[in-house]
């Protein structure tokens, strides 16, 4: 059995003790009344020594848990008893996703809290820029300062390690964000004609054809297409209301804890900002009438503007996956659905349209998503704008 040296730099109460190991390294440990005992391993004895000091500080003022906990267990208990009740549950649903995904089955999720350094943070936040795109780690960043945030004001930790740490630059990630896709002219002109497409029978080819030229006049959210009754369309004075979203969200038990299945839920729009009104033009009521002319061909009394064949709310999924196989058919180069909005929102901008009408038609929280997300895109536009200089 190999000799290990035991050497103690102090004797006085709360130095702990220091033992050197076999490979060079020094294991420190110490014990306090009504707390788990601290180990750290470290290169030197005066590293360690400096790390038990400060843990038997921080128990002193209280700020570390009287118990041994991992960041794992605190996020999982921050996530329950603080987030959920104070989010919808989509939202809900996407931070437990990027907790399980990103963080549960790393390091740093296996970490004591009160012992993880900001480095080791850093670490983690540096190794998903091959991996993630920019949007995404910033998630991950939010979440860990947020949940430190809150274990340093209830004063369950000294400090946030979160604070410390750099968020890479975008340029330095490896997956680009992508840019935002519209529809060509020609591919729009196609989707309109098609609402008009039927069999041999007289049946619709094309049933949600009138939808998907409803979102690219209005620039609809596809969730609040979805969501949209009748009694928020007012024909007379050509306007619709918006004030509902649809979302497919989780399955959970009374005590928030995710059991199989998903199911479709109308909640309030996506933000304060989100309700809003918008006014048809000539496309979008058409689009309209069609969808209310199918309904009642088919005796449907619904609520909802865009209904299946038996008048039921049509599922976000199946409504994705029907404009996929409804371009294809058409021959239309394939955009995904949210690209009816960025097409609605590009026009705007492009005629010429006050930014701040632009996001107020698009529900945006700020004028500063609108303007990031479209005017610094549309080339074409400056270019024009340069060459009239000429």
């Amino acid at each position: 059995m190999a000799n290990r040296t035991l050497t103690t730099s102090r004797k006085k109460k709360g130095t702990g003790s220091i033992e050197k190991k076999p490979n060079g390294t020094y294991l420190g440990k110490i014990r306090i009344t009504g707390y788990d005992t601290f180990y750290y391993t470290g290169t030197s004895q005066k590293e360690v020594q400096k790390k038990l000091n400060e843990f038997y500080a921080l128990t002193q003022h209280k700020e570390v848990l009287p118990r041994r906990q991992t960041v794992n267990a605190y996020i999982e208990n921050w996530l329950k008893i603080v987030k959920r009740p104070s989010m919808k549950p989509s939202s809900y649903d996407r931070l437990e996703n990027t907790y399980k995904n990103q963080i549960r089955d790393t390091y740093v999720g296996r970490s004591q809290l009160g012992t993880l350094s900001t480095v080791e943070i850093q670490r983690l936040i540096n190794s998903y820029t091959r991996v993630l795109s920019y949007s995404s780690l910033k998630k991950v960043y939010n979440l860990l300062n947020n949940c430190f945030c809150y274990a340093v004001a209830v004063r369950d930790i000294g400090f946030n390690p979160v604070n410390g740490v750099k968020l890479p630059k975008r340029e330095n990630m490896m997956i680009a964000t992508k840019e935002i896709q519209i529809m060509e002219e020609e591919d729009i002109r196609r989707l309109e004609e098609a609402q008009e497409a039927v069999y041999s029978n007289g049946k619709k080819r094309f049933r949600y054809a009138p939808a998907y030229v409803l979102i690219a006049n209005t620039g609809l959210r596809s969730g609040e297409a979805l969501a949209l009754t009748w009694e928020n369309v007012d024909f007379s004075s050509k306007i619709i209301t918006v004030s509902q979203n649809a979302s497919r969200i989780k399955n959970r038990d009374e005590n928030g804890d995710e059991i199989q299945g998903s199911k479709q839920v109308v909640t309030s729009t996506k933000s304060q900002a989100g309700i809003r009104q918008i006014p048809l033009n000539s496309k979008a009521l058409k689009a309209l009438e069609l969808l209310r002319e199918e309904q009642v061909r088919c005796n449907q009394e619904t609520p909802f503007v865009i209904t299946t064949s038996s008048g039921k709310m049509v599922v976000q999924n199946s409504f994705y996956r029907i404009f996929q196989k409804m371009q294809e058919s058409l021959g239309i180069s394939p955009v995904p659905i949210h690209a009816l909005r960025h097409t609605f929102a590009t026009k705007l901008i492009r005629a010429g349209v006050d930014i701040k009408v632009v996001s107020q038609l698009l529900g945006h929280s700020s004028v500063k998503i609108t303007y990031d997300t479209y005017v610094h895109t549309d080339l074409t536009r400056a270019v024009s704008a340069v060459r009239a200089l000429e």
